[in-house]
């Protein structure tokens, strides 16, 4: 005996069904016209600039030194906080293939074994009484949610929005590691410039208290003067140790930066004996440039997958519509089923939301709140980044004015010094004056160095605002 068919007009209307649903997703997936996340309107100041700007993303190499190209390109390929925005770029790559996948149908591999064996025969003959009888299935079954309001849609949307903005902090991520690499240089050549000057006025103030101890010993010189010689000596070489720390804590920073090993991090950080030259960078800002940061464009796809969430919720309401087929072939001893008969099942189910005690409604409030808090984010990124170029125009306006004042003033300071000298020398004043002098001399040099610095911190602080080429 053959086993169970299904007849010639179940089969078309089952597989008139299937067409239906099939030929009318496209129809199926336009039934609800969710919102898109627009831009929000930002009251923005005009850009500056006369024409587009544009920053080169290795805006470090303006700077013209080789041994900091190298020091950055290490930062790039090592540093732990650039693996750990790459993993998470990963991970969001892999939650949108999970969303993706939700789109389309599912097929798995079935397969069943059972043996059966009656001791009552009801409707059947008697020989299959105390008889095992054993059956296998194996098939396939296809499953299929239709999108009918776009909820997978636009979970998909919200994923490839997070993946999006997973870049974007990364890029933001290589932005800050590199400023932080370029920053803690300037500073190691800054400490390292102060301790030359330091050690400079080391070995004068050693010179000269040597001479007041032989001008005092031969009588022409007063043991009052030699103390005095011999203090701010000692006070110049106390400002020693704190140098070298700093400038060993800064290049422990900088190997850290660079993701070097433990093994490395005794090991001095190579780099130039002198400061940079300054690069010129533009006196102007771009609004459009402004709004393409990392960390805004971040912040703006993070909204955009916020509005998703928000409909994707909101569709969570609505009713599902799912199909299924299974179909397969049967394999049994019994004589009710001979050879190997094709099985078909089509079905399609329609689930919708009655009472739930709130839980939907909740994640949909949720869900528009997360929206909020997105909008805020955003909001208060982009007035950072305004914040940022700002100050950074400040900082550059201000720091090139400190610098030539402080310039002028070493240049008038080392001139005291020598008139101070040539006074003393005649007898007309005492040590202490030149002593003074010297002294003020060393501090305005130093105030020179930290000048330099903020001159090219203001330059980082520009390119980083700007969003270093990103």
């Amino acid at each position: 005996m053959n086993g169970p068919r299904m007849t010639p007009l179940l089969t078309q209307s089952r597989l008139a069904l299937l067409l239906i649903c099939v030929l009318g997703l496209p129809g199926c997936a336009g039934l609800a016209a969710w919102p898109t996340q627009e831009r929000p309107s930002l009251d923005l100041p005009p850009s500056t600039a006369m024409a587009p700007l544009s920053i080169d993303r290795q805006w470090w190499q303006a700077f013209g030194d080789p041994d900091l190209d190298r020091l950055v390109e290490d930062a790039l390929a090592n540093n732990l906080d650039l693996a750990k925005a790459a993993a998470n770029i990963d991970e969001a790559r892999a939650n949108a293939g999970v969303a993706k996948a939700l789109l389309s149908p599912r097929v798995d591999a079935l397969g069943k074994a059972s043996a059966t064996k009656r001791q009552l025969s009801i409707g059947g003959t008697s020989e299959d009484l105390d008889k095992t009888t054993t059956t296998t299935a194996a098939g396939l079954g296809v499953s299929w949610e239709i999108d009918l309001w776009g909820r997978i849609r636009q979970s998909h949307e919200a994923a490839l929005a997070r993946l999006a903005a997973s870049e974007h902090t990364r890029n933001a991520t290589v932005l800050s590691v590199s400023s932080a690499v370029v920053e803690s240089y300037f500073q190691l050549l800054a400490l390292d410039n102060k301790l030359r000057i330091t050690r400079d006025a080391q070995r004068n103030l050693k010179t000269v208290s040597d001479l007041e101890l032989r001008r005092w010993k031969a009588e022409v010189g007063t043991e009052f003067a030699y103390r005095q010689s011999l203090a701010e000596l000692a006070s110049t070489e106390a400002r020693l140790p704190d140098l070298e720390l700093a400038i060993a804590k800064t290049e422990l920073a900088l190997h850290i930066l660079a993701g070097r090993s433990p093994r490395r991090l005794s090991e001095p950080v190579a780099r130039i004996a002198v400061m940079p030259t300054l690069p010129a960078v533009p006196g102007e800002f771009d609004t459009a440039l402004l709004l393409r940061r990392p960390d805004v464009a971040s912040a703006e796809q993070m909204l955009i997958a916020a509005n998703a969430d928000v409909n994707a919720a909101r569709a969570e309401q609505r009713p599902r519509l799912t199909l299924s087929l299974l179909a397969g072939l049967i394999a049994s001893s019994s004589s009710a089923i001979s050879g190997f008969p094709l099985y078909a099942d089509l079905s399609a189910g329609l689930t919708a939301p009655i009472y739930d005690a709130g839980l939907l409604q909740s994640k949909a409030e949720a869900a528009e709140a997360r929206k909020a808090k997105a909008l805020a984010h955003y909001r208060y990124t982009v007035s950072l980044a305004f914040r940022d170029t700002y100050e950074a125009m400040i900082l550059r306006e201000s720091s090139d004015r400190q610098y030539l004042s402080i310039q002028n003033e070493v240049d008038i300071r080392k001139k005291s010094l020598v008139l101070a000298e040539k006074s003393y020398e005649a007898g007309r004043t005492s040590k202490f004056e030149v002593l003074s002098e010297m002294i003020k001399v060393l501090n305005t040099q130093l105030a020179l160095t930290d000048a330099r610095q903020n001159q090219l911190l203001a330059r980082s602080q520009f390119y980083k605002a700007l969003g270093g080429g990103f």
